[in-house]
């Protein structure tokens, strides 16, 4: 036995209005080809749904059940169809997503209101990763998007460039130097833990090379506002992505540095299809 879907339908409107006239016009058919239909759903259920009397139309005790499950049916075919067509046009669905330093203060969120208000209906689970497991993420189809930093070089990972940041130093408001590489290198650094971003880190210190010294690192961090509060209390200086300076620590001032090697991009990548 197989039960069709307009079959249900036409049940369900004509249990709902007790007229066949009524019920055929909304279904846009014939009287004889809705009386087909109930006959033939009656055929594979084994018994009457409908009577007629006098007074018209009547559910039987089990049109009354059989009723309430076809709506049943029938909403869940409706809703079903409407999640496929959400996610088929990209309106429903998830989308996982990770984030690294240097595009969380900046892109990330003015990204992600745009999505919101294109795409309401997608739910947005965030990460917070190194640029190395954002790659592994996605190669393992863990992640959809992710946001890295150059250089990212996979056969598996389409990578398109979105951001252009720059490396800034930051210090106490206390001091006095020059805010300059040179005026800072003998100061004591607070740099991100290489654990927490590599390439992040890695930049930092050979930007630190170029300039002529080896940076003195007294605490490594986890996150950007623990080091802009450490910073803050002039335990150290620091050099952060100038996108960090919205996060507004107190006690903190900031300059620019003069190198093209402060610069860096980051991209957007996710898997290739």
């Amino acid at each position: 036995m197989e039960l069709e879907t307009q079959e249900l339908a036409s049940f369900a409107l004509l249990a709902e209005q007790l007229h066949f006239g009524r019920a055929a016009a909304r279904l846009h058919i014939s009287q004889p080809a809705l009386s087909k239909r109930i006959r033939s759903l009656e055929d594979k259920v084994g018994g009457p749904l409908l009577v007629r009397n006098r007074r018209g139309v009547a559910l039987t005790p089990a049109g009354t059940m059989f009723y309430k499950e076809a709506r049943r049916i029938i909403r869940d075919i409706e809703v079903t169809l409407e999640s496929v067509r959400g996610a088929t046009s990209g309106a429903l669905g998830k989308l996982r997503l990770g984030v690294g330093m240097s595009t969380v203060h900046s892109l990330v969120p003015r990204a992600l209101l745009k999505f919101r208000e294109s795409s309401p209906g997608v739910e947005i689970q965030i990460a917070d990763m190194s640029t190395p497991s954002q790659v592994e993420a996605l190669i393992a189809s863990r992640l959809d998007v992710g946001f890295v930093r150059l250089p990212v070089k996979h056969p598996l990972v389409a990578v398109r460039k979105v951001l252009t940041e720059r490396l800034t130093i930051a210090t106490s408001e206390k001091f006095t130097g020059p805010m300059t590489m040179n005026g800072i290198q003998d100061q004591p650094f607070i740099l991100i833990d290489r654990g927490v971003s590599a390439t992040y880190h890695d930049h930092c210190i050979s930007l630190c090379d170029r300039s002529g010294f080896t940076p003195r690192i007294v605490y490594e961090p986890n996150d950007m506002f623990t080091i802009l509060n450490l910073v803050s209390a002039g335990i150290g200086v620091s050099l952060i992505p100038r996108a960090a300076r919205a996060m507004h620590v107190s006690g903190v001032k900031f300059a620019p540095v003069h190198s093209s090697y402060a610069e860096w991009t980051s991209e957007w990548p996710g898997t290739r299809s």
